[in-house]
């Protein structure tokens, strides 16, 4: 071959060979560069995965150390409960303060990432339920939609359906419960006959009433698959709104103003504490000074503490409350934790960023005996 030829022939391997790298090695570094920043956020997200659910935090009891919270008594975040020697199980009192709704205070987002030394980095945290229990045609159960229905002024029914996470029915869960329920001053409670789900997962059960066409009716069900359960708290009136909010703080129980007090006065005339493993308790009969006045007064309007109530593993506590709105009367009202701890998807912190770019990780953790799926997204900023 001529050697010019030889020569062009070799410039132009050389060129391609240039150019080849020129593209191609970029493109490799850029992929490695995001490969180790993956990397980097999922170790960032693991360590900070650990230290929310494996520390108890600084003080160790900081959810409970003051019944009105202040976010500066937190020096080292941990939702570890430091009453158990098992991994995992978190606190309560550490759980409701992540709620941006706790009427007692709650830690803000942006406190939080500062002790967590996170600048530049976003997270999201969400407690998610272990199945789904809905309405028989799959929307969620709210005060607007619930179960139950009355069939005559002294039969009530409830109809759910109980699902995987993923849609698919789960046939013979077992569903049991209490109804509560007042007319004028009488006030009732009573079981609710077990019932199961079909191989459809749907489940429906007659409730039958000592007094007719009830002013107030809530009924407490206990779902459960296996060894998991999930606490459903649903009822016709939420006479809440008005009365008071029921909140628990270690072992102490206080009431604070509903949203929209009437300015009645109310007195306390029972409590009841429905048990995480489905058992009702009488938790105390008010004296003549247990009583407060909705529309007066400072935030709190009632507290008490008992000596064991923690030891109980309270899921609701349920107030058989005498107001005089139209004539005195029994008010049923539940809480604190049916907006929180049951069926719902709970979730604290930022916006998980649309496209990708997101790490998450997700582990079982257990809360006053239920279990649920912690969940942990971290983004860079």
């Amino acid at each position: 071959m001529n050697p010019i030829f030889d020569h062009i022939f070799a410039m132009v391997a050389i060129s391609i060979l240039f150019i080849s790298a020129v593209v191609i090695m970029p493109q490799i570094s850029m992929g490695n560069i995001q490969a180790v920043e993956q990397q980097q956020l999922r170790n960032i997200a693991l360590n900070l995965f650990n230290a929310m659910l494996l520390d108890t935090g600084d003080p160790i009891d900081w959810g409970s150390k003051d019944c009105f919270f202040n976010p500066n008594v937190v020096k080292r975040f941990g939702l570890a409960c430091p009453r158990s020697q098992t991994l995992y199980v978190l606190d309560p009192d550490k759980i409701q303060r992540l709620n941006t709704q706790n009427p007692l205070g709650y830690l803000p987002y942006d406190y939080l990432k500062e002790i967590l030394n996170l600048q530049g980095y976003g997270f999201s945290f969400r407690l998610i339920p272990p199945f789904n229990v809905t309405n028989v045609d799959g929307t969620k159960i709210t005060e607007s939609r619930t179960p139950l229905k009355f069939v005559n002024s002294t039969t009530l029914m409830y109809a759910l359906r109980v699902s995987y996470l993923d849609g698919s029915p789960i046939p013979n869960a077992q569903v049991e419960g209490f109804v509560f329920y007042s007319k004028d001053r009488d006030f009732r409670l009573g079981p609710i006959k077990p019932a199961a789900t079909n191989a459809s997962g749907f489940c429906s059960q007659f409730i039958k009433l000592e007094l007719g066409s009830p002013d107030y009716v809530m009924v407490i069900l206990r779902i459960s698959v296996a060894d998991v359960a999930a606490i459903l708290v649903t009822m016709g009136r939420d006479a809440s709104v008005y009365v008071a909010d029921i909140n628990i703080v270690g072992n102490t129980v206080i009431l604070t103003k509903a949203k929209n007090p009437s300015n009645e006065d109310v007195k306390i005339v029972s409590i009841y504490v429905y048990t995480t493993d489905g058992n009702v308790l009488s938790l105390y009969n008010g004296t003549q000074k247990d009583h407060f006045n909705t529309g007066s007064g400072q935030l709190s309007l009632w507290s008490k503490t008992f000596s064991n109530l923690q030891e109980l593993n309270p899921a609701i506590l349920i107030f058989d409350f005498s107001a005089v709105e139209g004539g005195r009367r029994e008010i049923v009202v539940a809480g604190p934790f049916k907006n929180l701890l049951n069926y719902n998807v709970f979730g604290y912190g930022g916006n998980v960023p649309m496209g990708g770019g997101a790490v998450k990780l997700q582990r079982n953790i257990v809360i006053e005996g239920m279990i649920y799926t912690a969940e942990l997204w971290v983004w860079k900023e």
